[in-house]
Protein backbone atom coordinates (compact mmCIF):
# COMPACT_ATOMS: atom_id res chain seq x y z
CA UNK A 1 0.00 0.00 0.00
CA UNK A 2 2.82 2.59 0.88
CA UNK A 3 4.48 1.91 -2.12
CA UNK A 4 1.53 2.55 -4.57
CA UNK A 5 1.02 5.93 -2.78
CA UNK A 6 4.53 6.55 -2.82
CA UNK A 7 4.49 5.59 -6.86
CA UNK A 8 1.39 8.12 -7.16
CA UNK A 9 3.84 10.77 -5.50
CA UNK A 10 6.73 10.03 -7.26
CA UNK A 11 4.46 9.64 -11.14
CA UNK A 12 5.05 13.53 -11.18
CA UNK A 13 7.75 14.54 -10.13
CA UNK A 14 9.36 11.85 -12.39
CA UNK A 15 7.62 13.30 -15.40
CA UNK A 16 9.19 16.43 -14.36
CA UNK A 17 12.71 14.69 -14.34
CA UNK A 18 12.29 13.80 -17.94
CA UNK A 19 10.79 17.10 -19.23
CA UNK A 20 14.12 18.40 -18.05
CA UNK A 21 15.96 16.06 -19.56
CA UNK A 22 14.42 16.62 -22.76
CA UNK A 23 15.39 20.39 -22.37
CA UNK A 24 18.44 19.74 -21.72
CA UNK A 25 19.22 17.27 -24.78
CA UNK A 26 17.34 19.64 -27.45
CA UNK A 27 19.70 22.76 -25.44
CA UNK A 28 22.51 20.30 -26.30
CA UNK A 29 22.00 19.56 -29.81
CA UNK A 30 20.80 23.12 -30.70
CA UNK A 31 24.48 24.33 -29.09
CA UNK A 32 26.21 21.53 -31.38
CA UNK A 33 23.80 22.85 -34.36
CA UNK A 34 25.57 26.08 -33.87
CA UNK A 35 29.05 25.03 -33.37
CA UNK A 36 28.19 23.52 -36.57
CA UNK A 37 26.77 25.93 -38.56
CA UNK A 38 29.75 28.39 -37.08
CA UNK A 39 32.38 26.46 -38.70
CA UNK A 40 30.16 25.58 -42.03
CA UNK A 41 29.89 29.95 -42.29
CA UNK A 42 33.26 30.36 -41.37
CA UNK A 43 34.57 28.42 -44.96
CA UNK A 44 31.98 30.22 -46.74
CA UNK A 45 32.72 33.76 -47.47
CA UNK A 46 30.24 34.43 -49.30
CA UNK A 47 27.14 33.88 -47.12
CA UNK A 48 28.24 37.22 -45.34
CA UNK A 49 26.72 36.29 -42.38
CA UNK A 50 28.13 37.74 -38.78
CA UNK A 51 28.87 36.63 -35.97
CA UNK A 52 25.99 38.77 -34.10
CA UNK A 53 23.82 36.23 -36.76
CA UNK A 54 24.93 33.59 -34.93
CA UNK A 55 24.78 34.38 -31.37
CA UNK A 56 21.13 35.19 -31.77
CA UNK A 57 20.63 31.65 -32.26
CA UNK A 58 21.51 31.05 -28.69
CA UNK A 59 19.23 32.80 -26.82
CA UNK A 60 21.06 33.60 -24.04
CA UNK A 61 19.08 36.42 -22.89
CA UNK A 62 16.15 34.31 -22.11
CA UNK A 63 17.01 34.43 -18.10
CA UNK A 64 17.24 38.40 -18.11
CA UNK A 65 13.65 38.90 -20.47
CA UNK A 66 11.91 36.11 -17.87
CA UNK A 67 13.16 38.36 -15.20
CA UNK A 68 12.35 41.69 -16.23
CA UNK A 69 9.04 40.84 -17.06
CA UNK A 70 8.30 39.85 -13.68
CA UNK A 71 9.67 43.04 -12.27
CA UNK A 72 6.71 44.31 -14.29
CA UNK A 73 4.25 41.63 -13.69
CA UNK A 74 4.53 40.78 -10.19
CA UNK A 75 3.36 44.28 -8.79
CA UNK A 76 0.09 43.83 -10.82
CA UNK A 77 0.01 39.81 -9.34
CA UNK A 78 0.15 41.02 -5.53
CA UNK A 79 -2.32 43.44 -6.06
CA UNK A 80 -5.07 41.48 -7.30
CA UNK A 81 -4.30 38.86 -4.93
CA UNK A 82 -3.77 41.02 -1.54
CA UNK A 83 -5.38 44.63 -2.90
CA UNK A 84 -3.68 46.47 0.84
CA UNK A 85 0.16 44.91 -0.18
CA UNK A 86 -0.32 45.93 -3.65
CA UNK A 87 -1.54 49.21 -2.95
CA UNK A 88 1.56 49.35 -0.40
CA UNK A 89 3.49 48.18 -3.49
CA UNK A 90 2.61 51.33 -5.64
CA UNK A 91 2.90 53.63 -3.29
CA UNK A 92 6.25 52.82 -2.18
CA UNK A 93 6.69 52.82 -6.07
CA UNK A 94 5.78 56.61 -5.93
CA UNK A 95 8.67 57.61 -3.58
CA UNK A 96 11.23 56.41 -6.54
CA UNK A 97 12.53 59.24 -8.45
CA UNK A 98 11.31 59.99 -12.07
CA UNK A 99 14.97 59.42 -13.82
CA UNK A 100 15.29 56.08 -12.22
CA UNK A 101 11.68 54.57 -12.99
CA UNK A 102 12.58 56.55 -16.76
CA UNK A 103 16.52 54.50 -17.08
CA UNK A 104 14.94 51.44 -15.71
CA UNK A 105 11.92 51.75 -18.44
CA UNK A 106 14.62 52.10 -21.25
CA UNK A 107 16.87 49.34 -19.79
CA UNK A 108 13.74 46.85 -20.39
CA UNK A 109 13.08 48.27 -23.39
CA UNK A 110 16.47 48.07 -25.11
CA UNK A 111 16.43 44.48 -23.21
CA UNK A 112 13.52 43.67 -25.03
CA UNK A 113 13.38 45.59 -28.17
CA UNK A 114 16.16 45.24 -29.12
CA UNK A 115 17.54 41.63 -28.58
CA UNK A 116 14.09 41.06 -30.01
CA UNK A 117 14.99 43.48 -33.12
CA UNK A 118 18.35 41.84 -33.25
CA UNK A 119 16.74 37.79 -33.38
CA UNK A 120 14.66 39.47 -36.54
CA UNK A 121 17.12 40.67 -38.35
CA UNK A 122 19.14 38.29 -39.88
CA UNK A 123 16.21 36.99 -41.65
CA UNK A 124 15.60 40.66 -42.85
CA UNK A 125 19.21 40.98 -43.86
CA UNK A 126 18.34 37.55 -45.58
CA UNK A 127 15.36 38.89 -47.46
CA UNK A 128 16.78 42.49 -48.48
CA UNK A 129 19.52 40.77 -49.70
CA UNK A 130 17.88 38.20 -51.92
CA UNK A 131 15.39 41.20 -53.12
CA UNK A 132 18.82 42.93 -53.92
CA UNK A 133 20.22 39.95 -55.41
CA UNK A 134 17.08 39.33 -57.76
CA UNK A 135 16.93 42.69 -58.96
Amino acid sequence: MFASILAVIAAPFQQWLKNRAEVAQAEHKREISVINNQARLAGDIETHNHQWEMASLNNKSAGLRYFSYAVFAMPIVVTVVSPANGKQIFDNLALVPDWWTHTFIAINGAVWGIIELKNAAPQLISAIRAAVKNG
